[in-house]
């Protein structure tokens, strides 16, 4: 491990994934998808907590809620939570409740308070997942299917570019953002790894408008500016990183999530950091999360 990245928690996560920095409590959130559990960081202390969850609960991706707590995206729908309180998570509405096999996988919120969300069969590559739009009032609107892995979701900093993946394709493409209404246009590749072992995974935009992508099957963060180009690679002691966020009161701290699942007996013992979290000085900052409205 270079000395520049940090193993802060050591979690053994088996899918830890959608890491957000909370400038409220001051700490770093984040899920593992299978277990299933809400964590958090506190880099003040130390302290790591993970809340489980219902089993049959997979949550997919969270949001910081503007009115405090969490929005789970999970394989029954939308949820509120708040993991520092006892009651259980309140059912908001599911927009995939004919489709029982499918669970919401990667989420993130705009600038606007809007969950933007993708959906998935859960365990298979097919191309039935659905891309969704959250919005304050519960509304939830349908933008284009055929998906097998939707991941990458984020906003350039002056809201006129979106990005997004399928991961199992290898590609992230770039939207127009209309950011008034909501609405994307204009589909472009922005990244192409077809070929290659690796596979874009989880996103987050930093203050220069570049998109820092977490690789499944290489275990490197990549940095690639506005126009697709490739200007800076960390590697991590692991073969899947799934996830980046900055973090830190000066949001400098880029944190990283990584999963531990499917590796062989031989593969996990010679990668004793699968499922941790990192944590190294990128030498950048990043931007405020936005909170989801309703």
């Amino acid at each position: 491990m270079s000395a520049e990245l940090q193993c802060v928690v050591q979690g053994a996560d088996i899918l830890g994934e959608v890491p957000l920095w909370c400038s409220r409590s001051r700490k770093l959130w984040w899920i593992d998808v299978r277990r299933p559990a809400i964590q958090s960081y506190d880099p003040a202390t130390g302290k790591h907590t993970a809340v489980r969850l219902a089993a049959e609960m997979l949550v997919g991706s969270i949001a910081l809620r503007d009115a405090g707590g969490l929005l789970l995206a999970t394989n029954s729908g939308f949820y509120t939570y708040d993991p520092e309180q006892t009651e259980a998570p309140r059912a908001l509405m599911n927009p995939e409740l004919d489709k029982p096999q499918h669970r919401l996988n990667d989420g993130k919120c705009d600038r606007r308070g809007r969950f933007w969300v993708g959906s998935m069969k859960d365990g298979v590559r097919v191309p039935e997942g659905n891309l969704y739009r959250f919005d304050p009032d519960h509304s939830c609107h349908f933008q284009f299917g055929g998906i097998h892995v939707p991941n990458s979701l984020s906003w350039s900093p002056d809201d006129r570019t979106m990005y997004f993946a399928d991961t199992h394709l290898q590609l992230i493409w770039a939207y127009d953002y209309d950011i008034d209404a909501g609405a994307i246009s204009n589909r472009r590749v922005f990244k192409d790894w077809t070929g290659t072992p690796a596979k874009p995974d989880g996103s987050t935009m930093d203050a220069d408008g570049c998109l820092w992508n977490a690789m499944v099957g290489t275990g490197q963060v990549v940095r690639l500016t506005p126009a697709g180009k490739i200007d800076r690679v960390i590697q991590l002691p692991v073969t899947n990183a799934t996830c980046p966020a900055f973090g830190g009161d000066d949001l400098g701290t880029l944190y990283v999530t990584t999963h531990s699942q499917r590796l062989s007996p031989e593969q996990a013992a010679n990668e004793p950091y699968a499922g941790a979290l990192f944590a190294l000085d990128a030498g950048v900052k990043g931007l405020p999360e936005p909170r989801f409205k309703g």
